[in-house]
């Protein structure tokens, strides 16, 4: 398995951690009012992670989309 590293500069993680936390609503307590037991740095990861499918699901759903409107176009005989 291929990994696609990081490199966030020295004191600068923490700053990074607690920007997506923010940008993705992580809570520190539950609705309940216990303590999240997800650290901020598992959810910064999730999120992260969850960002890149997102970007998949996106960009081969756009190639798709492109490859049928090609083939409909392509299609001389599909509507005469």
């Amino acid at each position: 398995m291929t990994k696609i590293v990081l490199n966030i500069p020295d004191g600068k993680l923490q700053r990074v951690i607690t920007a997506v936390a923010l940008a993705r609503g992580y809570r520190d307590t539950m609705s309940d009012g216990t303590a999240n037991p997800e650290t901020k740095a598992a959810f910064c990861e999730r999120m992260i992670k969850s960002q890149l499918k997102e970007w998949v699901q996106q960009g081969e759903g756009m190639a798709a989309d492109i490859a049928a409107r090609t083939a409909v176009d392509a299609d001389k005989t599909l509507v005469t």
